[in-house]
C-alpha cells in the first residue's frame, strides 16, 4: 500500500509539472513582443572614446502600453558612462506596444545597445 501511495504522489507531481509547462507554452503563444519603430543611437563619452571602449550594454526595461521604455536597468555593463548613455538613448526609443492575450499590455524586454568606434 505504501508503494502505491508513493507512485500516486510521483504521478501527481509529474502531472503538475506537465500542467505548468503547458500553461507556460500557452502564455508564450499569446504574448507579442514590442517592436522598435524609432531608435536613437547612443552617444560616446569622451573618456570611453579616448580609451577606445567598444561593445554592448544589455538593458532590461518594461515597454508600457504607450510604447515607451520604463524602469530601465543595466543587465550587462560595459562602462559606467556608456551604460548611462545607453539608458538615455533607450528612453528616446519608441515601440509598437506588446500584447498579451490580444490586448495591448506592458511587456518586459531585454535590449542590447551597441557602441562601435568609427
Amino acid at each position: 500500500m505504501y508503494k502505491l501511495s508513493k507512485l500516486f504522489t510521483l504521478a501527481a507531481a509529474i502531472f503538475a509539472l506537465l500542467a505548468v509547462h503547458s500553461l507556460s507554452a500557452q502564455e508564450a503563444k499569446s504574448k507579442t513582443m514590442p517592436k522598435v519603430i524609432y531608435k536613437v543611437e547612443p552617444q560616446y563619452t569622451a573618456e570611453a572614446k579616448a580609451a577606445k571602449v567598444a561593445g554592448t550594454v544589455a538593458l532590461r526595461a518594461m515597454v508600457d502600453e504607450q510604447g515607451n521604455a520604463q524602469d530601465i536597468q543595466v543587465a550587462k555593463s560595459l562602462d559606467q558612462g556608456l551604460d548611462q548613455k545607453a539608458i538615455e538613448a533607450l528612453k528616446q526609443w519608441r515601440f509598437v506596444p506588446g500584447m498579451v492575450d490580444g490586448k495591448i499590455s506592458a511587456v518586459s524586454v531585454t535590449i542590447e545597445v551597441n557602441f562601435k568606434l568609427q
